[in-house]
């Protein structure tokens, strides 16, 4: 596939790909989107217009880019599920010691006995601000870093980086205050309130809550703006019903150009490192995936088109896995039948979020296929070899390969030799023999990360 073959934009692409960071932040898919549309209201209703408008529209839709980044870090101060935790946290005021620690109980170790649960407690009460300042930076600096990453505007990556930050100053993670705060950050933090209450609650007690926090979490401007369109019921059943279609209608002219080849290859590479980020054991292990994938085609003596396809699926085969709770993926154990059933499903999450990319189709079945098997033992649709054409194969193979010889939670990496060794005993069996021979034939010249570049 290349992008000529069917138009596609940036921001239809970022659109679709905000559903992975969803997964990430525990809150049901669209939630990014419909926050975009909630905060592009804000800017009509404050004249927002033209290039400043895109660049909010940018950056609502990018909020979330750096949520990965903070998992491995929440898992370890909370020792719980972080991706509940994450959907907890947005609809608790950690202001109120009440909510604090009512949200602390339920996610401190819940899965351990009184004295580890009550050892956690006490490491979360010394210092509670000191803790989501922590959790916040790492999010926000992320964000902010992928933004420019993909060569956009100050003001989007400005906006990301104080998502979080409050009117009256006690947000987190620098505290900044007023029109310390830019225009863009105050509106992403007042829409994302704004969508997670609406959603789970209801419009009603989502204007609720924003009254209640004017002046504090929120700009009373802002709070004024958003008055304005409460009873506008055609708006919010748009927002609840039909957000993607809203959110095209809503888009200007500009931010529907057809996105570069150069710009679709920067996407994939700042979402590969949005997922290896979220466990400290995958550093880097899509970005090698794709290398690997794509010197077996060579070998095979695939073409360049195809290898750029291949390289894309490779690059974003584990979107899928921003679902799963790191209680699970960084587990240094062996994992229970219903924790492997969690992880059986991220394949299922990549190819919903890569299916609604207008001419994706050939990217997602390759992603989505990455753990296939030639007999059918595989997953998640437990396709046999007449279903799995060749760049399925290779990505198999690829991802393999990095998965043995990098280091997991349960186990050191495996040596090269050894992980050959055990490709060659599946290879005609379960996995492609081709691909394994190319893969032999590549290890001999280790691939790096620099020479890629």
């Amino acid at each position: 596939m290349t992008i000529s073959e069917q138009p596609l934009s940036l921001v239809s692409l970022l659109a679709a790909l905000s559903y992975a960071l969803d997964l990430t932040e525990g809150q049901p898919m669209g939630h990014a989107v419909r926050t975009c549309l909630i905060g592009l209201r804000l800017a009509r209703e404050l004249g927002i217009a033209g290039e400043e408008r895109d660049n909010l529209h940018l950056a609502l839709l990018l909020k979330d880019a750096g949520c990965s980044s903070n998992a491995a870090r929440m898992f370890a101060l909370f020792g719980g599920n972080e991706v509940l935790a994450k959907h907890d946290a947005k609809i608790h005021d950690w202001r109120r010691m009440s909510e604090a620690v009512k949200f602390a109980l339920r996610h401190a170790a819940p899965q351990e006995g009184l004295v580890a649960r009550v050892t956690q407690l006490r490491e979360l009460a010394r210092q509670p601000g000191r803790v989501m300042d922590v959790l916040t930076e790492a999010r926000c600096t992320r964000g902010a870093e992928i933004a420019s990453l993909l060569g956009l505007s100050p003001d989007v990556s400005a906006a990301i980086h104080s998502l979080d930050e409050h009117w009256d100053g006690q947000g987190a993670p620098y505290h900044r205050k007023a029109d310390e705060i830019p225009l863009f950050g105050r509106i992403a933090c007042l829409a994302q309130t704004l969508e997670v209450y609406a959603t789970t609650y209801g419009t009603a007690r989502a204007y609720k809550v924003m009254a209640q926090r004017s002046g504090t979490w929120f700009d009373p401007e802002l709070v004024r703006a958003a008055q304005a369109f409460s009873r506008d019921t055609i708006f919010w059943d748009g927002v609840r019903n039909q957000p993607e279609m809203l959110l095209r209608l809503k888009t200007s002219e500009r931010l529907h150009r057809q996105v570069t080849e150069a710009s679709l290859d920067s996407v994939c590479t700042a979402f590969a490192r949005i997922v290896d980020a979220k466990s400290s054991f995958t550093g880097e292990h899509s970005a090698r995936v794709a290398e690997y994938a794509e010197c077996i085609a060579k070998h095979l003596g695939i073409g360049e088109l195809r290898r750029a396809t291949l390289r894309r699926a490779a690059l974003l085969h584990n979107l899928g896995k921003l679902a799963i709770p790191n209680l699970i993926l960084d587990k240094p154990a062996r994992l229970t039948d219903q924790e492997f059933a969690l992880i059986k499903k991220h394949p299922y999450y990549t190819a919903v979020i890569l299916g609604q990319i207008p001419g994706f189709g050939r990217i997602t079945e390759i992603a989505a296929a990455h753990h296939e098997k030639l007999d059918g033992t595989g997953y998640h649709l437990g396709l046999t070899g007449d279903k799995l054409d060749l760049e399925m194969r290779i990505l198999a193979v690829a991802d393999i390969y990095d998965a043995l010889t990098a280091a997991r939670p349960y186990r050191e990496a495996m040596p090269i030799e050894n992980a050959l060794t055990l490709l060659n005993k599946d290879a005609g069996v379960t996995l492609d023999a081709d691909c394994v021979e190319a893969i032999d034939h590549v290890s001999l010249s280790p691939i790096t990360l620099a020479q890629a570049a």
